[in-house]
């Protein structure tokens, strides 16, 4: 088949597209959130407000956190127990998930809690001694029946008998 010179050779018709529709820009991609409570979190939470059950509140059990809170953390017991169980991982959040980088800080919440507890026993110790010498001076004082210890704390100028006078009466 020859083409005819006198026809032109026939096109078709460019077709029409229609532009895309506008897209909104992409939103950054957001990681979903971890399941769990992070140990640090709850470890701090636990160590500086658990007699108020911040703890409690923040792992998501409420009324375990009422309780707590109406308390005094089981008057220190409940506590107590609390954080040991942070410190070894065995808390778990409500829906019984284990608690976030436990490995990684754990190791760190014990040195925390032994570091609290040496100065807390040394504060102890020397509230002790020095409560032993105030009262053993006093006492010496009034044993001795000297013009100072507990003869000044009484107004009107009173004297407080001694010892060696109590007896001979």
């Amino acid at each position: 088949m020859q083409q005819d010179p006198v026809q032109p050779s026939v096109q078709p018709a460019p077709q029409i597209v229609a532009a895309p529709p506008l897209q909104p820009p992409l939103s950054p991609v957001v990681s979903p959130v971890p399941a769990g409570r992070h140990f640090l979190a709850v470890f701090f939470f636990s160590f500086a407000w658990g007699v108020f059950g911040a703890d409690r509140f923040y792992l998501g059990k409420i009324w375990t956190g009422v309780l707590k809170l109406l308390t005094f953390g089981g008057f220190g017991i409940w506590v107590v127990t609390d954080l040991s169980q942070i410190m070894s991982g065995a808390m778990r959040d409500k829906q019984d998930r284990p608690m976030l980088e436990y490995d990684r800080y754990k190791k760190f919440a014990r040195r925390t809690v032994m570091i609290f507890s040496i100065i807390v026993a040394i504060m102890i110790v020397a509230t002790g001694v020095s409560l032993y010498f105030a009262i053993s001076s006093l006492v010496n004082q009034y044993l001795q029946g000297g013009s100072g210890g507990l003869n000044n704390l009484i107004p009107g100028g009173t004297q407080i008998p001694n010892l060696n006078q109590l007896m001979n009466l």
